[in-house]
């Protein structure tokens, strides 16, 4: 019972703070200035010796990196030590979708993903590398490409600032910095694309966006719209969905609704055929379209336009407006799924129906064909 009481005492003790400038910052003097008071909790702080080393400047920290020739790969690059102040103000501007579209860059990483952009001619800016034996895998094309680009910049930089900056869990070695191709660019490398334009609606996801560019582009399609909401297809994780894809077909980003009647070609405006990708029965039940099913489309246009929708948001009803306006012409394709299925994947969805209408485009192109020759 003591030992409760004694401990019952003790827990109603106020126990004030024994620290100099939390007792100046509690006491009340009414007769001091605030500042003599503020001169005394001065006087009051811990002297001791500051411990943190003095930061080095821009000059110093750049001052560190060498020129380095190599005979073996008969390149030259510069190596960078540690935090260069040149590699974070490369990074930031390439990370930032503000600044990266303003300079029309886009960050590439992985050799695969790199050799593909080389091949499609893209004008290659930077190039960053954290082993030696990662630059030499692609030493052939980047000679090719010294020689059409000789203000191309080549960093060492240490696996530490790779890792950072790589969007990547495992860094893969070697990063660039490519400019981003112009539409007319990428449309004049196309040979026979389809009459076949995809409008990208609500795509959120990276890899989805990355995996319809990817398709497209196997087709090809004449192009991508990607619509106002959608995520930007030119970030990195969109970019390793499309496997190169991006380079193989004019890709137009950022559209508003109003602005797409005038992304349709003019000369095939009058006859273009509008579908819509919608697999949500009760929604279609609302709506006063044509519904059809995928494998059973039977009249296409001189072009044609195939809208999809995110998996979550669907298909917006700026796009149900848009199908209004071209009255028959237009109709929704529904995919038919088993029962307790909600939906299938977006890309693999508009796989389906691209593959479809390829098929039932090339049997009018035939059916035109043995007409005029008759």
């Amino acid at each position: 019972m003591k030992i409760e009481s004694s401990l019952f005492e003790q827990s109603s003790i106020k126990y004030e703070p024994v620290d100099a400038q939390e007792v100046l910052m509690k006491s009340k003097i009414p007769n001091l200035p605030k500042q003599y008071k503020r001169e005394l909790i001065k006087t009051a702080q811990p002297t001791t010796p500051s411990l943190v080393s003095p930061k080095k400047t821009r000059e110093e920290r750049e001052s560190k990196s060498r020129i380095i020739k190599d005979t073996e790969l008969g390149l030259e690059y510069l190596k960078l030590d540690l935090n260069d102040p040149r590699l974070t103000t490369l990074m930031i501007t390439a990370r930032s979708k503000k600044r990266r579209d303003k300079q029309c860059q886009i960050v590439v990483e992985g050799r695969r993903l790199i050799l593909d952009a080389l091949v499609c001619g893209l004008k290659l800016n930077t190039i960053l590398f954290s082993q030696k034996d990662q630059l030499a895998d692609i030493k052939q094309e980047v000679v090719e490409a010294l020689k059409r680009f000789p203000q191309m910049k080549i960093y060492k930089v240490p696996h530490h600032d790779m890792k950072k900056w790589s969007t990547l869990t495992t860094p893969p070695g070697v990063m660039t910095l490519f400019e981003r191709p112009s539409q007319n660019y990428i449309a004049n490398q196309l040979t026979a694309p389809l009459p076949l334009t995809v409008v990208c609606d609500n795509i959120r996801e990276p890899n989805n966006l990355g995996s319809i560019i990817r398709t497209c582009a196997a087709l090809p399609c004449f192009q991508i719209i990607v619509t106002k909401g959608c995520c930007d297809p030119w970030e990195s994780k969109a970019l390793r969905g499309g496997c190169g894809g991006h380079f193989r077909v004019p890709i137009r980003d950022n559209i508003d609704w109003q602005e797409l009647s005038m992304l349709i070609p003019p000369e095939v405006a009058h006859d273009c055929c509008v579908f819509i990708a919608e697999s949500n029965m009760d929604k279609l039940k609302s709506k006063e379209s044509n519904v059809t099913e995928y494998c059973s489309i039977e009249k296409t246009g001189s072009h044609n336009l195939v809208i999809i929708g995110g998996e979550t948001h669907g298909v917006s009803e700026a796009a149900y407006r848009f199908l209004s306006m071209v009255g028959p012409r237009g109709s929704c394709l529904n995919i038919p799924i088993a029962e307790g299925c909600d939906s299938l994947n977006v890309a693999s969805a508009l796989t389906l129906i691209l593959f479809e209408l390829r098929k039932s485009i090339l049997k009018a192109d035939e059916e035109t064909f043995l007409s005029s020759k008759s």
